[in-house]
């Protein structure tokens, strides 16, 4: 398994391949490597240039430290990296939480799952995360409640594309149409009613468009 090269386009060439040393080591062990295990795999002499890259891929957001200071095995694989990840024809997708297709709801931000999906499914752009749905709003779709969304890394969409918008810090998937200044956020519910967003209401941001939904059946 390596670091999608397209995905990371922040990583020097050898911090990529510490990232994609980690990873492997991880998937087959468990554990991350300690700095030597990482040294002995890339030629790397000084655990001191070990610490060096595992720093910067913990600054880029590669890395989170769950331990204390000084050692790799420390160290966790974080969403962003796992959004990179290339297994041959497969994808890693991080399932970041839930949103609603309903009232928005607060968002949820904690990894849940890393999804394998065909890559086909999800041709090359932005990177895509994954929100598991809550509600019924965008049935008319064929998006259902239990439903995880592919979101594609976005802070702009087109009229009429289905986002996932943050509104003041509750989160929702809709239409969006922009009408003199509202956000005009649209369900694809007969029974439900369209959420006018006003400048006054908080902060807004896209946080990307809907570009795939994963089913599970059984």
């Amino acid at each position: 398994m390596a670091v999608n090269r397209g995905g990371a386009d922040d990583l020097s060439p050898r911090q990529r391949e510490v990232l994609d040393m980690m990873v492997a080591f991880q998937e087959q062990h468990g554990v991350c490597p300690s700095y030597r295990e990482i040294g002995a795999s890339l030629g790397i002499n000084s655990t001191n240039g070990v610490s060096d890259h595992v720093r910067a891929l913990e600054r880029k957001g590669y890395l989170e430290r769950i331990g204390g200071r000084g050692a790799a095995r420390a160290m966790r694989i974080t969403s962003r990296a796992r959004g990179t990840l290339d297994e041959g024809d497969t994808l890693g997708v991080p399932v970041l939480g839930r949103i609603a297709a309903g009232l928005p709801i607060a968002a949820q931000e904690d990894e849940e799952a890393v999804l394998r999906i065909d890559r086909g499914m999800l041709p090359g752009g932005a990177p895509v995360f994954g929100l598991r749905v809550r509600g019924d709003s965008m049935i008319g779709d064929g998006i259902h409640d239990g439903d995880i969304v592919f979101v594609r890394s976005k802070e702009t969409c087109r009229d009429g594309e289905i986002a996932a918008v943050l509104v003041d810090g509750e989160a929702t998937i809709k239409r969006v149409f922009r009408e003199k200044g509202v956000l005009r956020l649209v369900p694809s519910n007969p029974d439900m009613e369209d959420i006018l967003v006003t400048p006054d209401v908080g902060e807004v941001s896209i946080m990307g468009v809907v570009v795939a939904i994963w089913r599970q059946y059984f």
